[in-house]
């Protein structure tokens, strides 16, 4: 007998099996048959066993198994290892142009294939390049490439620390991602100079941990943070309207500044600061030092503190060579002694803040690898350390109100968060 799930089919099973028991028991005339209506709550679905694993494929009748990519090993080689034959690989291949470079593969890459539990014969890979993002090669019944990505889940966790010696420091010692250091770096860049930090500065932040199949990924948004830098307290909190968008202080000015602190994305040692009455160790005179010079290695790439327009880039003289970029009507930058240019760097070129312009060097007259930078405020050159960089623009007034609960309730949230260690403690020596 075949058993169908249709409907009619399991109806009519129960109708004739009532039927019969009817007319069997009826012989002892104390049996009086059921009355049995068809509808579809009589129906119950046989379903079929079903287990999905983190990609969405079911693995109910499946072997699956791990490796990592080998020394020189290539995905033809992967597939050929798993029984996978030349003209299949060959059609892989063909398929994958415009969805993945087989040249790309590289060896500590995670792979998965999948087999089938009767004959063990291989029909689908999962090739990852990173924890996040993976490539589908499928060839059971037709052959196809496609790109899938896990999911990313967030949680929001706080962090606190006492700088001793270094922010990244700190962190390490915390056991916290550093890249919460660079995150940190980006939002108070305009208010700090991170190559200048002292014993006892101390940082609050609430943020995005991100997490891939249950493991720590990297870190999201930062939702507010709080640096205490030479007894001045900064805040900023994160706010996305329609009209506003990024990190604000409590007073709902933009934390972002005109210009960046520093033209380096990581820490460069400061070599010789502004003054107006140094002794020039090449000329071994005194003569005013219009900036600031950083010790950093040859080849270091030298961003630009704003966005602006280059006005200069080309080698003149002791300056060696130099690129020097006109951000609004009162602020101007030049970068000196540079090795060489970044591409595309050329006079009237327009760039965007954080851009690389050129790369530390030695080039004109100079005893060592450094650059010197320099800000002109109006024509005149000012201490880059020192000067206070006018605000940017506030929250958008229509959004004031929206803005002032979202940081309120973050402000509380920080509040709460204690410091990881006593300020006083930290800097105490027995």
């Amino acid at each position: 007998m075949i058993i169908t799930r249709s409907k009619w089919g399991i109806g009519l099973i129960a109708f004739f099996t009532a039927i019969s028991l009817a007319l069997v028991l009826n012989f002892t005339g104390d049996y009086t048959p059921p009355k049995y209506k068809i509808s579809a709550e009589n129906v119950v679905e046989i379903k079929e066993d079903v287990e999905l694993d983190s990609y969405g494929f079911n693995v109910i009748d499946a072997e699956v198994e791990e490796g990592r990519v080998k020394r020189n090993q290539s995905l033809y080689l992967i597939l050929s290892d798993i029984d996978v034959t030349p003209q299949t690989i060959y059609e892989i291949n063909r398929k994958s142009k415009g969805v993945f470079e087989s040249n790309r593969v590289k060896p500590g890459q995670r792979y998965i294939v999948y087999r089938d539990a009767e004959s063990s014969k291989a029909y689908r890979l999962i090739l990852h390049s990173d924890a996040l993002d993976y490539v589908i090669f499928e060839w059971k019944n037709a052959i196809n490439v496609s790109i899938g990505q896990k999911e990313v889940t967030k949680q929001i966790v706080e962090a606190s620390g006492v700088i001793t010696s270094s922010l990244y420091e700190s962190l390490v010692e915390q056991d916290k991602n550093i890249l919460i250091a660079n995150r940190l770096s980006e939002i108070f860049a305009w208010q700090i100079d991170f190559f200048r930090l002292y014993p006892g500065d101390h940082y609050k932040l609430i943020y995005e941990k991100q997490f891939v199949d249950g493991k720590p990924y990297g870190i999201g948004e930062i939702l507010a943070a709080q640096f205490e830098h030479n007894d001045i307290t900064y805040d900023a909190y994160y706010f996305e309207g329609e009209k506003s968008e990024g990190f604000y202080d409590s007073e709902g000015n933009g934390v972002q500044k005109a210009l960046l602190k520093a033209p380096f994305k990581f820490s460069q040692r400061i070599s010789s600061s502004f003054n107006r009455n140094r002794f020039h160790p090449v000329l071994k005179r005194r003569l005013p030092h219009t900036g600031v010079d950083y010790a950093a290695p040859t080849g270091t790439p030298v961003l630009s503190v704003g966005d602006g327009q280059v006005t200069e880039a080309q080698y003149r003289g002791a300056n060696g060579n130099i690129v020097k970029i006109r951000h609004n009507g009162t602020y101007t930058t030049a970068y000196l002694h540079l090795n060489g240019f970044a591409r595309g760097i050329t006079p009237g070129t327009k760039v965007r803040q954080g851009q690389v312009i050129g790369y530390v060097g030695k080039t004109g007259r100079v005893t060592g690898v450094h650059l010197h930078y320099m800000i002109y405020k109006n024509g005149q050159p000012v201490n880059p350390l020192t000067i206070d960089l006018p605000p940017s623009k506030a929250i958008d007034e229509s959004e004031r109100s929206e803005f002032e609960n979202v940081m309120k309730r973050l402000k509380e949230q920080m509040e709460e968060v204690k410091d990881q260690e006593n300020v006083a403690s930290a800097l105490s020596t027995d």
